[in-house]
């Protein structure tokens, strides 16, 4: 009776360019998330504490909603490269179209930079996706 052939395959996902590009964007995202939880630690420990966004005015309260929808992205991206960018990239339009401004800060444009950074180590990774496969017996 013959044994059945046994395929194993082993998939190979990104290349060194993306992985180049994850870890800058994932150096660039850490900073930066760990920037926005130090303001938020300052402001709540303030004697004035944390702003409530229901009393905010409008812009003011989806400006936070922004921050928050970035500061989630920056977080997920790690693990979800896709989902977090375009998390990232959502937040930051809110904060453009509120502002009505394409060039906000020096700041503000890290948070795009690390957007962008993350959707195209996303792209390179599922653009370059290889399998291999051998027979074992």
């Amino acid at each position: 009776m013959a044994r059945p052939v046994q395929m194993r395959c082993i998939e190979k996902r990104g290349s060194y360019t993306a992985g180049g590009i994850r870890w800058a964007a994932r150096a660039v995202g850490g900073l930066l998330a760990a920037l926005v939880l130090s303001i938020v630690f300052c402001h709540a420990f303030s004697p004035e504490g944390l702003p409530n966004p229901f009393t905010q005015p409008a812009g003011v309260a989806f400006e936070l909603l922004g921050l928050a929808i970035t500061w989630v992205g920056l977080i997920v991206a790690w693990k979800l490269e896709g989902v977090g960018g375009v998390m990232i990239i959502a937040g930051q339009l809110a904060f453009h179209i509120i502002e009505r401004r394409l060039w906000l800060s020096t700041m503000g444009e890290f948070f795009d930079l690390a957007g962008i950074l993350f959707l195209l180590s996303w792209w390179l990774s599922v653009k370059s996706v290889q399998t291999s496969c051998e027979a074992r017996e």
